[in-house]
């Protein structure tokens, strides 16, 4: 007992410095503005279509946030990682999810390495908007088949999953005022085929925005 007495001042300083640290680091804590930021969960290669489970929400302080960074999932959720990779634990910014102008072998090549690229006709498509590079989509063309001892028509779809390369009307280089631009997509060298052979014959196609959950 006699010793606790001899320290109890100490104990007591000591008590009395935590508690103000305590209140000093509480009153920065609630005074220092924080904002949602949203963090790649794992590592996120180039040409990634980004999707829920990829990514996370956190509070960061305001002063630590970079000034291109994306603040909900749903600027997120759906986009293409063009500038990469995007490590687990980082900030998604968004340069990192802007497509830099390239040649349409780098786009190729960052999207869809094992796939073709093929031009669709000019006119193809032209009343779907909001389709963007990366989008993936479903091609649809119409398909000679032998129905009896004739030759008939029908729709078929040509092309699965393919990635969207290049939109109408915002390529940097432009062409005649009389030549009309047109949809480039990545597909599987037989779906190429298909296209290409579609294309020879003059037939017209039509496409269809596959949701993000489509891999």
């Amino acid at each position: 007992m006699v010793i606790l007495r001899k320290y109890a001042h100490v104990l007591l300083g000591l008590l009395l410095a935590a508690t103000a640290g305590f209140l000093v680091w509480y009153v920065i804590d609630i005074n220092t503005p924080s904002v949602p930021v949203v963090k790649a969960q794992t590592k996120l290669p180039v040409g990634t279509v980004i999707d829920s489970r990829h990514i996370t929400v956190e509070n960061y302080p305001k002063a630590a946030v970079p000034p291109d960074a994306v603040h909900n999932k749903a600027e997120a959720i759906g986009k293409t990682v063009f500038e990469g990779p995007v490590l687990g634990g980082d900030v998604i910014r968004k340069q990192h999810l802007e497509a830099k102008v390239g040649s349409l072998r780098a786009k190729l090549n960052a999207l869809a390495p094992d796939r073709q690229a093929v031009d669709l006709p000019a006119g193809t498509a032209t009343g779907l908007k909001g389709v963007a590079m990366g989008d993936r989509v479903d091609v649809y063309g119409e398909v000679e088949v032998i129905v009896g001892q004739q030759v008939a028509t029908r729709i078929e779809r040509v092309a699965h999953n393919a990635v969207v390369l290049q939109v109408p009307g915002t390529t940097e280089l432009k062409g005649p005022a009389d030549i009309e631009e047109a949809f480039v997509i990545a597909v599987l060298p037989e779906e190429a085929q298909k296209v290409a052979g579609g294309i020879v014959r003059g037939k017209k196609f039509s496409i269809t925005l596959l949701s993000t959950e489509v891999k």
